[in-house]
């Protein structure tokens, strides 16, 4: 059971791996780690919302919270609400991210090319608008 602090520390080594693997061409492993530096922000986010110091991953509530979709884990953080009322460009790196899942590691190499992980890279780790970046406002 990964504590709040354990899942910061994991997205931001998350974001990092996928910045050497975009630097290094592997762009299939660059997109597939984004989507787990957000995953596991969010899971942060749900740590504080429910107060409690690890992520609910045992008993009876695992199946709510054992999930990769980001939609679905966006608003078991509480925050579903609060990116429709953000600026436009971090709601379409919302739209960006939003549509990775776990299942990205089944593509065949050079699927995605270097374009494509870089919009979805950027959309994380913009400065101002980033949806990482977001995200931490609230962990």
């Amino acid at each position: 059971m990964p504590t709040r602090q354990e899942l910061k520390d994991l997205a931001r080594l998350r974001l990092r791996e996928a910045e050497a693997l975009f630097a290094a061409g592997c762009y299939n492993g660059a997109v597939y780690l984004c989507g787990y530096a957000v995953e596991v922000a969010l899971k942060a986010r749900i740590c504080r919302l429910l107060g409690v110091e690890s992520y609910p991953e045992g008993g009876r509530i695992k199946g709510a919270y054992a999930v990769h979709d980001l939609d679905q884990l966006l608003l078991l953080a509480g925050l579903r609400e609060k990116i429709g009322l953000q600026e436009e460009p971090l709601f379409k790196n919302w739209g960006t991210t939003v549509p990775w899942n776990p299942d990205l590691r089944y593509r065949p190499p050079g699927t995605i090319s270097r374009p494509e992980a870089l919009v979805i890279l950027d959309a994380i780790r913009h400065p101002k608008h980033g949806v990482l970046r977001w995200i931490k406002n609230y962990w």
